[in-house]
């Protein structure tokens, strides 16, 4: 008769359907990121929040790549090509003559201590981003203070529909969670699929949030 607990014992775990994260962090982004909070500080006294997502705070429209200035529009060019890089069109003929092109809205946020985001999604788009100007601690802050970025797994609430004090665990022993938690860092970008859920946990910082986020939106290519 076969062993049957060794069968079971050197089982492995593979995980698929994964989804794209991008990330990346600017370099020597302190005269970047002054550019921007001027911008953003000028255009906040000029108009009230939107109101779209925020759950306080304050919320631009999308039009910052227009009245951002050059620092804005540099920010969005990084973005774009950051996601373009990652996208592929398969039904592409010839290299030379792209089916699409992109298209961003760009808009700015502020969370004051207590403010974050509801769950929302960017229906119309392709990529999310979001770029960190302030993580709004104040020096020597303890990181735990800072509002973060939950993206929530797309199969929620699937896996704990049957009993749900069960969860799966990988091939490290590791526990299925159905978020994942990203910590803001001052230059960093955060790019995901526009679908994909999230929200920001109330910030908790002495000093106020300032994040950017953006929409890359592919649209049909014009011809020459």
């Amino acid at each position: 008769m076969f062993d049957d607990l060794a069968a079971a014992n050197v089982a492995q775990y593979r995980g698929l359907f994964e989804t794209p994260v991008i990330t990346a962090d600017v370099p020597d982004v302190a005269a970047l990121t002054g550019e921007l909070r001027k911008a953003i500080s000028e255009r906040r006294s000029q108009f009230r929040s939107s109101e779209r997502t925020n759950l306080g705070g304050w919320q631009s429209d999308v039009g910052m790549l227009q009245w951002g200035g050059d620092a804005a529009r540099q920010l969005g060019m990084l973005m774009v090509q950051m996601c373009s890089r990652f996208t592929l069109d398969i039904g592409q003929v010839d290299p030379e003559s792209p089916r699409f092109e992109w298209s961003a809205e760009m808009w700015a946020n502020i969370c004051p201590t207590g403010i974050g985001h509801e769950s929302h999604t960017h229906p119309g788009a392709l990529w999310s981003c979001v770029f960190y100007v302030d993580d709004g601690l104040a020096e020597k802050e303890s990181p735990e203070h800072a509002a973060e970025l939950v993206l929530q797994d797309p199969r929620n609430p699937t896996p704990l529909m049957y009993k749900p004090d069960l969860r799966w665990i990988d091939g490290a022993g590791a526990t299925y969670r159905s978020d994942h938690r990203i910590r803001p860092r001052v230059g960093q970008i955060i790019a995901f699929p526009s679908w994909l859920a999230h929200w920001v946990t109330p910030h908790k910082g002495e000093r106020e949030r300032i994040s950017i986020a953006l929409n890359t939106i592919a649209l049909p290519a014009r011809s020459a």
